[in-house]
């Protein structure tokens, strides 16, 4: 299939598409309605590294920090629990509740905590991401405060192991003595660096704002987001809508457009013999008078590359009979001239007492046609048995709500074979 198919299946059923962009239109909307309304709030939180050299390179307490575990840290169900706690007075949010709620992030090569909690209102937001900050500072605290502890029982209980053992008789001797001596410094020396340790797990350098707008999308982008996927369902739909044949196809699918006389050329081996039979079936008076012409309109689906239009065929049969005519093709006059009145009568009276054959098939604009119609005397359709039966049910309506009469509907077969012309 090539693109120009695509694009014509997609103008023939452009009304699937438009559907199918309102409902995603309409849908989207709803779904904003639909939709509770979220708020986030960030607090922005700078981490403290617990180094046990207080004279230690700030550099090397940095690396001391994996801002992953603290991460994990900030989002662990004992850090959720916690912030609920200090949430129930105010907000009905369990332990889960918040731990979905909460999305912690640091921005790299950074010692910052970034903790966005949503809630249902702006307040809830904001005091829930300041509990969630102070549950997992006082956590970074307490479990540093317990390994401190840890570390610090085990130092003394060293220290009391080498004390036990100096005064054992086995190591009296004064090399042993000395090592123990040692022994007993570094770890005084582990005891008193403990001590020194800064337990301060951090700080929140950035307290949460109340928001003022929802996070989650309004009415505009939810109902633009739907009319796109609209569009996107739409064009496929429209792509593989099975097409159903408008053709004509024979003399009863004219009878059905509505009530009129029907010439069928359908048998005939030569369009000629059809458009002698129309010419001869037209009600043309046989003394037209010198002051007004007999303006017959002549109207056929454009076609590319036909060498001869239907108005020139039924000029060439009314000369096979003995009747002059003119021949003008109203696709070669402005169709803005047509709407505002044309043929004026200045020009009607140049034709005078002629028979004007006025072919509009190249005409773009229905309208124009059907004023033509209402100006001339008679108005014969030509179709083929291809044509399109749709496009001729709607000219055919539009004639019959201005009360123009269609004299007749000549009907040909599709052949190119067939539509050669005795002359």
């Amino acid at each position: 299939m090539q693109l120009t198919d695509l694009a014509g299946s997609l103008k023939r059923h452009w009304p699937v598409v438009a559907v199918a962009a309102v409902v995603g239109l309409i849908l989207g909307v709803l779904v904003s309605f639909a939709l509770p309304s979220r708020y986030e709030a960030t607090a922005s939180v700078s981490v403290n590294p617990m180094n046990a050299d207080p004279l230690g390179a700030s550099a090397d307490a940095a690396r001391s920090v994996s801002m992953p575990t603290e991460v994990s840290t900030a989002t662990s169900a004992k850090v959720a629990a916690a912030a609920a706690k200090t949430l129930a007075d105010d907000y009905s949010l369990s332990a889960k509740d918040v731990r979905e709620a909460t999305h912690v992030e640091s921005p790299e090569d950074s010692l910052i905590l970034d903790i966005r909690f949503s809630g249902g209102s702006p307040e809830e937001a904001a005091d829930g991401a300041e509990a969630v900050a102070d549950a997992y500072l006082a956590e970074r605290q307490a479990d540093a405060q317990a390994e401190i502890t840890r570390l610090t029982s085990a130092t003394q209980q060293q220290i009391a192991d080498v004390q036990a053992t100096s005064v054992a008789p086995e190591f009296g001797g004064a090399i042993a003595q000395r090592t123990l001596q040692l022994q007993a410094d570094a770890l005084g020396t582990r005891l008193a660096t403990l001590g020194s340790i800064d337990t301060t797990p951090g700080q929140v350098v950035g307290s949460p704002e109340v928001p003022r707008q929802p996070s989650t999308p309004g009415a505009l982008p939810l109902g633009l987001a739907g009319l796109f996927l609209g569009l996107l369902a739409g064009i496929p739909l429209a792509l593989t809508k099975k097409e159903e044949n408008s053709e004509i196809g024979g003399v009863d699918g004219l009878q059905a457009i509505g009530d009129q006389i029907v010439l069928d050329g359908t048998k005939d081996t030569n369009r000629a013999d059809t458009w002698d039979i129309a010419a001869f079936m037209l009600k043309i008076p046989t003394d037209i008078g010198i002051e007004d012409p007999f303006l017959i309109m002549v109207d056929a689906e454009d076609q590319h590359g036909r060498s001869i239009t239907p108005g020139q065929e039924l000029v060439d049969a009314l000369s096979r009979r003995g009747r002059s005519a003119r021949f003008v093709d109203a696709g070669a006059i402005n169709e803005g001239k047509i709407s505002r009145g044309w043929p004026t009568d200045k020009k009607r009276v140049s034709w005078a007492g002629e028979i004007i054959i006025i072919d509009t098939t190249h005409l773009t604009s229905d309208a124009n046609k059907v004023a033509l119609a209402t100006r001339s005397d008679s108005v014969l359709l030509a179709r083929s048995t291809t044509d399109d039966s749709a496009a001729l049910r709607r000219l055919a309506g539009l004639l019959r709500s201005k009360n123009v009469d269609i004299a007749l509907t000549a009907l040909f077969p599709p052949r190119p074979e067939l539509m050669t012309i005795n002359r």
